[in-house]
């Protein structure tokens, strides 16, 4: 790779990975980045670094920008930033960007998933989520032309994670994805999808229970903060763990009572296992 964006924007020089120094050529770079393949007007990139206070020779500061990148990145052919008419081009190769690397992964481990194979799905989903370094482009100022590009890279990790946890539990690890999922809810909680994988995996592991307990959990979280009741997803996997979760029959602690001789010896008291589980069971979504 010569470019990597998923995280600080880095590139890759003789000396190995090192940050763009300046910066307004960090915000240049990026935008063209953004938009690899495609000719970026000279004008959006006067409005990327200053917005709406440009100074007064801002193409003739952005064509040094571009300069001093080719620089960096030993481009004395400009075959890397071509000049194109009204602006630039940024050629990259098939591996030259982890963006694209990390979305060509997502595709491949999809593709296998829906082909019955999760072994080599969570392998190439592990691959695509081992690129990240942290948010996309989180060294470069905020840029309006960039909000779309990191908006769709973030949607495709937090998809990318939970398909990642699904190949799991198709695979039975479902001990291996509990910690995982109860960290996703609590970062993400209005992401329904993960709270279904993560009854499913309580449900793997024969906590159903627990897996109700989530699900009266999730439903709390929706109510307050949407005012909507768990989706067909949620409400289906509940109704299936209750088909069938049976409680466990509470146990006496005590020592047993002495009763007089006279008295009748009472039946052994166990809960209403009907009742128990109706207690834990929400309303009808």
């Amino acid at each position: 790779m010569r470019f990597r964006v998923l995280g600080p924007l880095r590139v890759r020089c003789d000396a190995g990975w090192r940050p763009v120094p300046a910066r307004q050529q960090r915000v240049v770079l990026a935008v063209l980045l953004a938009d690899a393949g495609a000719t970026v007007s000279t004008e959006r990139l006067v409005e990327a670094v200053w917005a709406d206070r440009p100074p007064r020779r801002a193409v003739n500061t952005v064509q040094a920008y571009v300069m001093r990148l080719r620089k960096l990145l030993d481009d004395r052919g400009r075959r890397i930033i071509a000049t194109r008419d009204p602006g630039y081009e940024l050629a990259l190769g098939r591996d030259d960007l982890d963006a694209a690397v990390f979305e060509r992964l997502v595709g491949s481990g999809r593709q296998a998933m829906d082909a019955g194979c999760a072994d080599a799905g969570a392998a190439r989903l592990a691959q695509a989520l081992a690129l990240w370094r942290g948010p996309a482009f989180c060294d470069v100022p905020a840029v309006a032309s960039l909000t779309g590009r990191m908006t769709h890279l973030e949607q495709m990790r937090l998809a990318a994670e939970e398909d990642h946890l699904a190949a799991l539990l198709a695979l039975g690890q479902h001990a291996a994805a509990v910690d995982r999922l109860y960290r996703l809810v609590e970062d993400d909680p209005l992401r329904e999808r993960r709270w279904a994988l993560l009854m499913r995996a309580l449900t793997g592991c024969h906590r159903r229970g627990e897996a109700l307990e989530v699900f009266q959990r999730v439903r709390r979280v929706l109510q307050t903060e949407l005012g909507i009741e768990p989706g067909p997803q949620l409400c289906e996997l509940q109704r299936t763990i209750l088909a069938t979760h049976r409680p466990r029959p509470a146990t006496m602690s005590r020592a047993p009572l002495r009763l007089h001789p006279e008295c009748e010896l009472p039946s052994v008291l166990l809960p209403d296992a009907e009742a128990a589980g109706r207690s834990g069971a929400p309303g009808r979504c």
